[in-house]
């Protein structure tokens, strides 16, 4: 048991003193033993740090921080710094208000001593808020996919997402891809999980539901920004990932990228925000154009049946 790999569980913490004593006791119960809990509180007005610091108190196997100046506010600044705290050689980040189910780490952890060669492992997930669970399967079409690149070309094909605290990486993974990105305040977790799976050459997934993903007052970066201002945010992060794949020369990766502009496109058109789509016209240019054409196609036709209308009578 001696030489089990240790995970290294890295939880950020901001404000969530109501909730985070039932994350913490999520990861007390883990069945699996080599596991090490790093809590970085965020700057929290309330009392969630001292919350987890009664966590050391219970188990030597958590360590608590508070973020330093040197990382920018916010859960990305947070969770770099736990990395660089972390012991581990397996990663798994979670949010203060979320839970894993008992035996998660241990079914993660038997997949990645199986095979020395694996780098990513997700499993599935519920949603859920304080009175109910929410069972829809979150992430079925994804557990197709055996590596990265194959992952992340079904997430662009069928708008599904693999969230932070379902998947579990080797620690050598955020070496090759690199940290959080600080800048980002909306789909951080999309960029960083693009960076991740572009690189991971093996990965696999469990049929276990260990991850439950809390639903209510889950906002906590974002709640002063309007509609508008997410939606410009959210676009300029996909506008960082579709760089990186052009820079990369990733053009395995077409349905990725073209699938979700399909999506963020009829979303936007969806929500009549047209103003949006006219500021990241550039973005949505292929989008844009078989709009037209759609529409110059419609007009034909409408003018064929007119004209046929028109003789007929």
């Amino acid at each position: 048991m001696t030489n089990l790999p240790i995970i290294s569980v890295i939880i950020p913490a901001y404000n969530r003193a109501q909730v985070i004593a039932d994350t913490l006791d999520a990861i007390l119960a883990q069945s699996y033993p080599k596991w090490e809990c790093i809590v970085v509180d965020d700057g929290s007005t309330d009392n969630t740090y001292e919350i987890a610091r009664e966590y050391e108190k219970k188990d030597s196997r958590f360590r608590v921080f508070q973020r330093p100046e040197n990382h920018k506010p916010g859960g990305c600044g947070a969770r770099n710094f736990g990395f660089l705290k972390a012991e581990g050689k397996y990663i798994k980040w979670l949010d203060s208000d979320d839970l894993i189910e008992k035996e998660l780490l241990e079914k993660e952890m038997a997949l990645f001593n199986g095979n020395p060669f694996l780098q990513f492992v997700f499993c599935r997930y519920h949603f859920f808020d304080t009175n109910l669970i929410y069972p829809e399967d979150q992430n079925y079409a994804l557990r197709k996919g055996t590596s990265g690149i194959e992952i992340l070309n079904l997430m662009g094909i069928h708008h599904q997402y693999i969230l932070p605290g379902s998947y579990t990486i080797s620690k050598e993974m955020v070496f090759l891809s690199g940290l959080w990105n600080e800048e980002l305040k909306i789909n951080q977790d999309g960029e960083f999980l693009y960076r991740i799976l572009s690189q991971c050459k093996q990965t696999s997934s469990l049929e276990y539901i260990g991850f439950l993903y809390r639903i209510d007052n889950n906002d906590k970066i974002t709640s002063n920004y309007n509609s508008k201002d997410k939606a410009r945010l959210k676009l300029k992060s996909w506008q960082l990932i579709e760089v990186q794949i052009k820079l990369r020369q990733n053009e395995d990766l077409l349905p990725y990228i073209t699938g979700f502009k399909n999506f963020l496109y009829k979303y936007h058109l969806h929500i009549q925000q047209e103003d949006i789509i006219v500021e990241f016209s550039a973005f949505f240019k292929n989008q844009i154009k078989r709009e037209k054409r759609k529409r110059i196609k419609a007009r034909l036709l409408l003018n064929l049946i007119k004209k046929w209308f028109s003789d007929f009578c």
